[in-house]
């Protein structure tokens, strides 16, 4: 490899990593030197990873199987690196920062084959860094980079693939086609939102009227999807994971509000998340320019186009969005991608400016045009550079802090939360999610939207447990009712500067007089190992 020739890609890959660098420093120094990650769903992946290499158990616990995961792939790379290396916590970082690695190679190898200038391969790869952006999902610690990766390898494949006219597939297009197919079960596997672009493919597959193809296709990527609900079943759990069906937007089909739910979420959706709305116009305005040009649709630029589209508008209705950036990163990545790939010849006119006035005049205003759009892009690569080490010095605060109090003075012991992650890598206990992720019953009653205070009271008192570490406004919201009244609140932690904790307050509650001067007794001589960031206060 020349450096001469691959400078592009390798300025994009040093600024990758002098960012990680800078912002894994900071974190250091915020953290007391522990590497902690900015969401707690890391952790129950961490803790579940644990559980396999360690017991050959799928869940959140050693003690029990939990479908509690909605990425089996990730769960699995993560269990082989603990199998071979032992338990760590560096573990989701480095194989992110790889893989973030992997995916700015990967774009720039398929923007050689468009013969792209290397001025606007620079853009294009530093835009798929911070627009995505690439370091607040290494530090998240989970499965979107890698969701990302092979969303961009299908997408190029499909339209590889759908954009030959021929009767049959040519050589190359038939080597694509069976890459596709092999890749399809993966995506899925990586995330279940995979399932929107294999529908997608499918139906295009459809419409080229390759019927056994398009078949093939959408069974090979459900077959994980199958597998795994059918022993999911067996565990008395649902053929869903409980994180799809507790953060989905599922509709109900015997309504006759239906359609009415659709448009509302859309529009929801579109208006909070500008920046897939920009991706989504610009690429509806270029593919209709492109399919003008070519007088048809079966061009590979414009096949990739119409995927993007419509799994994106797929995913704002039934999938979540802006929760740290994580849900729609594969969306960002992908449309940067395909838009930058489909506005080629447009992008290289602003870097090839004639040198008359007029065309001087009009390549300027263009780029002044493009540079205002994506201003909400822009926004979310600035804001996202300081709100990572915020993130994970919250996490370190609270739920972090959590698992290294329970695994002091709680082992063995049965303790019900609605944080689930830190707390079961942390610690070794018998947990009791109060939310449902990763408890079977819970889950069944909250999907049913009959879970109230009664429940919480009846099942916290069978399953024997000794404390709650819990929110106390996240029951006290919507229609579960309040916390127990029975209950005895010992304590509380409160943090400052909340950027990614679903609150700032976390309570801790015994159930009987005895336990809670236990608890008291407890908290007081954590205390002195708490962060002086956050605030204790004993009841």
């Amino acid at each position: 490899m020349k450096l001469k020739n691959n400078w592009p890609v390798i300025i994009a890959t040093l600024i990758l990593w002098l960012v990680v660098v800078i912002l894994l420093l900071v974190s250091l120094k915020q953290n007391q030197g522990h590497l902690v990650y900015a969401l707690d769903d890391s952790y129950i992946h961490m803790a579940m990873a644990k559980n396999v290499a360690q017991n050959g158990t799928w869940g959140v616990t050693r003690h029990s199987f939990s479908s509690s995961s909605s990425s089996l792939l990730w769960t699995l790379l993560l269990s082989l690196d603990y199998l071979l290396c032992g338990v760590n916590e560096t573990a989701p970082m480095v194989i992110n920062l790889i893989l973030a690695t992997v995916l700015i190679w990967l774009i720039y190898g398929i923007l050689q084959k468009y013969k792209i200038i290397p001025s606007l391969k620079i853009v294009i790869l530093i835009s798929i860094i911070f627009f995505t952006p690439l370091y607040s999902l290494i530090f998240c610690g989970q499965e979107h980079i890698l969701h990302t990766i092979l969303t961009v390898i299908f997408v190029y494949l499909a339209g590889k693939v759908l954009g030959d006219t021929s009767e049959d597939f040519r050589r190359g297009s038939k080597y694509r086609a069976i890459w596709l197919l092999l890749i399809s079960p993966l995506v899925i596997m990586a995330r279940y939102e995979g399932i929107f672009l294999i529908i997608i493919v499918c139906l295009l597959f459809l419409l080229r009227k390759k019927y056994l193809y398009s078949f093939l296709l959408g069974g090979l990527g459900a077959l994980p999807v199958v597998i795994y609900g059918l022993i999911s079943i067996s565990r008395g759990w649902y053929f869903i994971p409980n994180s799809i069906l507790l953060k989905g937007n599922m509709p109900d089909f015997s309504s006759l509000k239906t359609a009415f739910f659709f448009i509302t979420i859309l529009g929801y959706q579109l208006v909070h998340n500008p920046q897939i709305l920009i991706l989504l116009l610009i690429a509806l305005v270029v593919l209709y320019f492109q399919c003008v040009k070519k007088n048809t649709i079966w061009e590979e630029r414009s096949v990739m186009l119409i995927v993007f589209i419509a799994t994106a508008l797929l995913h704002l209705q039934f999938a979540g969005t802006n929760w740290f950036y994580r849900y729609e990163a594969y969306l960002i990545g992908l449309g940067v991608f395909v838009v930058s790939v489909s506005f080629n010849s447009y992008l290289r006119d602003i870097f090839h400016c004639k040198s008359d006035n007029k065309s001087f005049i009009r390549y300027v205003t263009l780029a002044l045009i493009v540079i205002i759009t994506i201003l909400p892009l822009v926004e979310r690569g600035l804001v996202s550079l300081m709100k990572t080490p915020r993130a994970m010095t919250n996490i370190y605060e609270q739920q972090y802090q959590m698992g290294l109090f329970l695994k002091e003075f709680y082992q063995n012991d049965v303790v019900a939360a609605n944080d689930i992650g830190a707390i079961n890598y942390l610690a070794d206990i018998k947990c009791l999610d109060l939310w449902g992720l990763g408890n079977r019953r819970i889950g069944k009653t909250r999907i049913e939207g009959c879970y109230n205070t009664r429940q919480i009271y009846e099942t916290t008192k069978s399953e024997r447990a000794k404390i709650a570490v819990v929110y106390d406004e996240l029951f006290n919201r919507g229609t579960v009712g309040g916390l127990p009244k029975q209950w005895i609140k010992a304590g509380q932690w409160r943090i400052f500067n909340n950027e990614v904790c679903a609150y700032d307050v976390v309570s801790f509650y015994a159930f009987n007089l005895k336990e809670a001067e236990k608890l008291k007794t407890n908290l007081k001589a954590f205390s002195s190992r708490l962060p002086k960031t956050v605030k204790q206060e004993i009841f």
